[in-house]
């Protein structure tokens, strides 16, 4: 099979996040809302200070999201993507992030995430950015967006690379944070506090 060209709806469907403050209940089911910061990585990552709502079990199944699924934000400076994970559970994608159910027979999930992530996709989507105080690409542009896609086990050799970049950056922001912390500690006897 070939390489071929597809405009990003033709990948699969693709659908808005939720406006969750609508579907907020009173001693209903607390979901995790992720949001931007949640796409860091090429997985979707969960957080301790992640926002959790209680929200009508019932309203808010159908949003629930699933393994495999790509989130993208398309309102920030920049184009970030991120696949759901397998132990993602209870969870929705705000309306800050747009949502890509992948059609597996044309694109492998984290192949998609890992071209619409990289430096070569970012320079090709910068004009697409609108607005002032909030920037962010229209659905209604972002769906148009045409690719070329390599056969999937192509897509796949490209997966193991973005995962090893991938686990080699979060291994790097560890040491940083570890040894962020081992400064601040070593620091905090000469921050003198002010005394009234």
């Amino acid at each position: 099979m070939n390489e071929q060209t597809y405009q990003l709806s033709q990948l699969g469907k693709l659908s808005q996040g939720l406006s969750f403050s609508r579907y907020i209940k009173e001693g209903g089911q607390n979901v995790r809302i992720l949001q931007v910061a949640n796409l860091d990585g090429l997985d979707v990552r969960p957080r301790p200070e992640d926002r959790q709502e209680p929200l009508d079990p019932e309203r808010a199944h159908a949003a629930l999201v699933h393994p495999g699924q790509v989130l993208i934000a398309l309102r920030t400076t920049s184009l970030k993507a991120a696949v759901v994970p397998h132990d993602l559970t209870n969870a929705i994608a705000s309306n800050s992030l747009t949502v890509l159910e992948v059609n597996p027979n044309r694109a492998d999930p984290y192949f998609l995430a890992g071209l619409l992530r990289s430096d070569v996709m970012q320079r090709r989507v910068a004009p697409l950015f609108t607005g002032v105080t909030v920037q962010g690409i229209p659905l209604s542009r972002f769906k148009d967006l045409t690719v070329q896609l390599p056969p999937l086990d192509k897509q796949r050799a490209f997966v193991e690379g973005f995962r090893a970049i991938d686990a080699y950056r979060q291994e790097a922001e560890n040491v940083i944070r570890l040894r962020d912390e081992e400064l601040n500690a070593m620091l905090r006897p000469y921050a003198l506090e002010e005394h009234a």
